[in-house]
């Protein structure tokens, strides 16, 4: 008895009773963490699914308006881009939980950026400023994306 068998190593084994009743609580083990493992990556698939709806939602409306701006219908872009923003706002807590806040602030100011320009009808200021945020947007996607670059 004790912990310590004659040479001062640990040797009591705590895994429980030995034969039939402890590989089965082996095995519980076993699948459960099985089972967790399998939410955890059902979840991460459910997260880069919906990061690219959003964001392609998102970057498919700064599209539309950046082609009405280039036409001169200047409300319409407005229009759109603030859509595009309200999309954003409506997703929120979801964006600041599941993403990287550097890069949601990034967003946020992509968006004030071309709020402004927008108001000034500028339009190279915007177009830059549009296509930037379509680009972080699409990145922020891609980044949510199981690939092998992701996951080294």
């Amino acid at each position: 008895g004790g912990l310590f068998n004659d040479s001062g190593r640990a040797g009591t084994d705590l895994s429980g009773p030995q034969g039939a009743g402890g590989e089965a609580g082996r095995v519980k083990r076993l699948l459960s963490a099985a089972a967790l493992l399998l939410v955890l990556l059902g979840g991460s698939l459910w997260n880069a699914w919906y990061a690219d709806r959003l964001t392609g939602r998102m970057a498919g409306q700064l599209e539309q308006a950046q082609e009405l701006a280039a036409r001169g219908d200047w409300e319409g872009a407005a229009r759109l881009s603030r859509e595009s923003f309200g999309l954003w706002q409506a997703h929120d807590a979801y964006l600041h939980v599941m993403m990287r806040h550097s890069d949601t602030d990034q967003i946020l100011r992509g968006f004030r950026a071309v709020e402004q320009y927008l108001v000034l009808e500028e339009p190279d200021q915007y177009t830059a400023a549009n296509a930037e945020l379509i680009c972080q947007l699409e990145l922020l996607s891609e980044m949510e994306q199981p690939s092998l670059v992701n996951i080294l």
